[in-house]
Order: structure tokens, then C-alpha cells, then sequence
């Protein structure tokens, strides 16, 4: 009788183990994947943002020079801020 009783909670303690680890594993993947897909978002974001501030910039750049070629039109100014023949050619490859 003691052997059946050692027995029946060998099993039980066997299926509850089963149990409990399937359980810790099934709830480990939904978080690994919730993770994973807010980790996705963020990157989207992140690229969008980076979009932004690269076309940002670029609009940016070229108010700057705008604002220059005018304060350069300035005779006061003008002295300074002159663009240099020979070094734009230079650049350009002539």
C-alpha cells in the first residue's frame, strides 16, 4: 500500500512539474515577444525620427546659405563673407 501512495505522488509531482515548466516556458515566449515587437516599434520611430532630422538638416543647410549669400550681398559684409573664385573651382575639379 505505501508503494502505491509513493507511486501516485511520484506521478503527481511529475505531471505538476511537467505542468508548471510548460507553463514558465509558454509565458517566457509571449514576453520575449511582446518585447521583441515593442522593440520593432521603437526602432520604426527611431527611423522616422532619423528621417526627420536628416531632411530637417538639409532644409537647414540651405537657409544657412541663403542667409549668407544675402548678409554677403551686405557691403559691409561683404568683404567677409565673398566667396572665392579659385576655391570654388578647386573644389569643383577645374
Amino acid at each position: 500500500m505505501l508503494y502505491y501512495l509513493h507511486t501516485n505522488m511520484l506521478i503527481f509531482s511529475q505531471t505538476l512539474y511537467y505542468l508548471v515548466a510548460s507553463l514558465a516556458i509558454i509565458t517566457i515566449g509571449v514576453l520575449l515577444i511582446v518585447i521583441l515587437y515593442h522593440l520593432i516599434h521603437i526602432a520604426k520611430h527611431l527611423r522616422n525620427i532619423s528621417d526627420n532630422l536628416d531632411s530637417t538638416s538639409a532644409d537647414l543647410k540651405k537657409r544657412i546659405e541663403e542667409i549668407i549669400e544675402r548678409l554677403s550681398e551686405l557691403p559691409i559684409l561683404s568683404f567677409f563673407l565673398k566667396k572665392n573664385k579659385k576655391h570654388d573651382s578647386e573644389k569643383k575639379g577645374r
